[in-house]
């Protein structure tokens, strides 16, 4: 079987790292604004296997044993979270700051990204702490939703490699949106926050609108954004931080946990422990 080995680090690729991959038929180096790649193109019959070993050994480095039919050629479809993933910040806990209800917030979050708490209950724990806040707080809370360093860089290079971008999200549409509206992206789907005007001023209820955007949800986007453009997925390629991007994960052809959480980072294909985003366009949008 015709695979794709890459290698990725903020600091250097060890020689002896990759030695470990048995009978290269290629070997490319390049440096990158977010570190040093290095990809090996060989043959394997248990890529799984060889993933697992070169991953137990690989410290610091990102590791993927990338199959065809991504070995050979870019995807054709990216699909990230959007908290902690896109951005450095999570939008609910910077609504709950408005609220008063930061901290207390901000823990439920984490458990939840742990996959500690199921995610559909603790969103309602936690969007139920909103009430009563007023809609304008989402022009002073979109402005704080910070991009992750090279973001704007893995869009620019999925869009030349000619993939459309999307973000599913856990978030909320409100500030979803106009995000994804200024970067271009092709789709997107978050959770919707109900509203009601209370004494002249629209608020929030404090409850979600329509289907809650969990794992399960987060796989249904990926497959169906991906049918909707006549994309098989297995040109798919799915980017996340927490338990809650899991579904995605199994849906797509390549996962790639980006400063994730431990249970997230074993389940996927990849997992980048440092923080530059556009170290996933290593894996899915190579130069070959």
């Amino acid at each position: 079987m015709r695979i794709r080995v890459t290698f990725v680090s903020a600091g250097s690729v060890p020689e002896s790292l990759i030695a470990l991959v048995p009978q290269p038929a290629r070997i490319d180096r390049e440096e990158a604004a977010y570190g040093r790649r290095v990809t090996v193109f060989a043959h394997h019959e248990e890529p799984r296997l060889l993933a697992e070993a070169l991953r137990a050994v690989a410290g610091k480095v990102a590791v993927g044993v990338v199959t065809e039919p991504l070995a050979a050629a870019p995807a054709r479809l990216l699909l990230m979270d959007v908290d902690s993933t896109l951005t450095t910040t999570e939008a609910v806990d910077l609504l709950a700051e408005h609220a008063g209800v930061g901290e207390r917030v901000a823990e439920i979050t984490e458990r939840a990204m742990r996959g500690e708490l199921d995610f559909a209950e603790s969103l309602a724990e936690r969007v139920g702490t909103l009430r009563g806040l007023p809609t304008e707080v989402f022009a002073e809370v979109g402005p704080r939703m910070t991009l992750s360093p090279g973001a704007m860089e893995l869009i620019a290079t999925a869009k030349a490699a000619g993939a459309l971008v999307g973000v599913t999200s856990g978030g909320f549409v409100q500030l979803v949106q106009p995000l994804a509206e200024r970067l271009g992206l092709d789709f997107y789907n978050a959770n919707l926050l109900e509203t009601e005007v209370v004494d002249g001023v629209e608020v929030l209820t404090g409850k979600v609108v329509g289907t809650v955007v969990d794992r399960e949800q987060k796989g249904r986007d990926l497959l169906r954004f991906a049918h909707e453009r006549g994309i098989e997925p297995r040109w798919t390629v799915a980017v996340g931080d927490g338990a809650n991007d899991l579904g995605m994960f199994d849906a797509a052809g390549l996962s790639v946990a980006y400063c994730a959480k431990p249970v997230t980072a074993a389940a996927a294909d990849v997992a980048i422990g440092f923080p530059r985003l556009d170290a996933v366009a290593a894996f899915a949008f190579p130069s070959f």
